[in-house]
């Protein structure tokens, strides 16, 4: 129809009739292009917006774990000290308090970043649902970061190993089945693992001597303990260090996504 028209103007020659139907289709093809570009705009907001809140609650899922896992390990540390200082004494004072606590010492959770958002957009190609320079150069820190935590969380000191090749396999067991891991899940699927506070066995005082025997026949194990311990201090330190900058994330990837 517009181009009917035009053509009808230039035959009669009326070029203001001219100038007007090529004024009126520059004007519509201007605004479909700027509606596009509107539309699109929106469209990669939202991409964004969607985006900021999958990785808030990747980040409060992390924090959640690491805070539980600080606890699971203050306490693994509580009772590796306790057994350090027991070894003091005499094999006839140690008992199942000593025998739980250096079980219990060893007690390993291994961990995982929470990074799934955080890989689904380095695969799509970040710079597209981020447009934010400065936020994808603070993800990519924090996410370095939390790769580096990694290593430092999976450390396996010898203690572990060698106190299960030491103690009698059933201390073990029943150090297992009453003193063992407690797993529960929160609001958000992470899974929790946590040590029980006070636990207490039932076993025979001559096989709780034995054990005591068998793990005095272990010569390194004051040495390994005392590095055990170190590991601890080192995955709580570890641990801490990366809450408060989650945390300041989960902040900052909020104000953008309101």
């Amino acid at each position: 129809m517009q181009l009917l028209r035009l053509s009808k103007h230039l035959k009669e020659q009326n070029w203001f009739a001219v100038f007007l139907e090529l004024f009126i289709v520059f004007i519509a093809v201007f605004i479909g292009l700027q509606a596009d570009n509107w539309n699109q705009d929106r469209v990669a907001r939202e991409t964004a917006t969607t985006y900021y809140l999958r990785l808030i609650e990747d980040m409060r899922a992390e924090e959640s774990s690491r805070l539980a896992r600080i606890t699971y390990y203050r306490q693994a540390l509580e009772h590796g000290k306790r057994a350090l200082l027991a070894m003091q004494q005499p094999n006839s004072d140690l008992g199942q308090q000593f025998l739980i606590d250096v079980y219990q010492s060893t007690q390993l959770w291994n961990y995982t970043p929470q990074r799934a958002t955080y890989d689904e957009l380095l695969s799509i190609g970040i710079a597209n649902a981020i447009p934010d320079l400065e936020v994808r150069s603070l993800l990519a820190n924090l996410y370095n970061g939390l790769d580096n935590s990694k290593a430092i969380q999976q450390e396996v000191t010898p203690l572990r190993n060698n106190l299960r090749s030491y103690m009698p396999f059933a201390v073990q067991n029943e150090i297992f089945k009453h003193c063992g891991d407690f797993v529960s899940f929160l609001e958000n699927g992470i899974v929790v693992v946590s040590l029980p506070d006070n636990c207490e066995l039932s076993l025979d005082p001559t096989l709780t001597s034995e054990a005591v025997t068998a793990l005095r026949a272990y010569t390194d194990l004051e040495r390994d303990l005392t590095r055990r311990l170190s590991e601890l201090e080192g995955k709580l330190l570890n641990l801490n260090n990366y809450v408060r900058p989650t945390r300041d994330m989960v902040s900052r990837l909020a104000e953008l996504a309101n």
